[in-house]
């Protein structure tokens, strides 16, 4: 696991903010790297905006105090929850967007975040890329992507994009390869 973990902080650490990362990994490895960017925000002293797509907000946070994670730096863009029909979280750190379909409002709950965040710089990961797609076309995903990494430039922030390979469509890879600076491969130790 510690791999992975700091694999992640040598790759975002080394390339610093504005750099549009596409983190690409097996799936057995989910937990790992939601480790590893919770480790190198804190390392850091920047905060999370976590945009999910695959797995409600709720669950995330269960599953961070399941593997006593301290999860207080991040705050959600939840657009799965509400199609799922899941329990809504009243902590105040998780907005809902209807459907991972309706990109323009998820680019803007992105930015309310990144305002009221104020200086604090922002790690904004997009979970994940496979979900978008299953909702959205190649082409309408390649907009949204750009228009978000494009918003989070000047604000110095982390754009980091999470792909699993085992659903990955060729064309989405494509894709990401125009549209963001670099895609990584996490090493699978299997």
């Amino acid at each position: 696991m510690a791999d992975v973990v700091s694999e992640i902080s040598c790759v975002l650490g080394g390339t610093g903010p504005s750099v549009a990362t596409v983190l690409k990994f097996s799936v057995s490895q989910y937990f790992e790297v939601l480790r590893g960017l919770v480790d190198f925000t804190q390392s850091k002293s920047i905060g999370m905006i976590y945009v999910t797509a695959a797995v409600p907000a709720g669950t995330i946070l269960s599953t961070f105090d399941a593997l006593d994670v301290d999860s207080s730096n991040i705050s959600f863009v939840d657009s799965i929850s509400q199609m799922m029909m899941s329990e809504r979280d009243d902590s105040g750190r998780v907005i809902y967007v209807e459907s991972p379909t309706v990109l323009e409002n998820i680019s803007l709950k992105v930015a309310y975040l990144m305002r009221k965040a104020g200086e604090m710089r922002q790690l904004v990961v997009v979970d994940s890329i496979n979900s978008l797609a299953l909702h959205n076309d190649a082409k309408v995903l390649s907009e949204f992507l750009h228009v978000l990494i494009s918003s989070l430039s000047p604000k110095d922030g982390y754009p980091v994009v999470l792909a699993t390979e085992e659903s990955l469509r060729p064309d989405i890879v494509d894709m990401l390869a125009l549209v963001c600076d670099q895609i990584v491969e996490l090493n699978d130790p299997e």
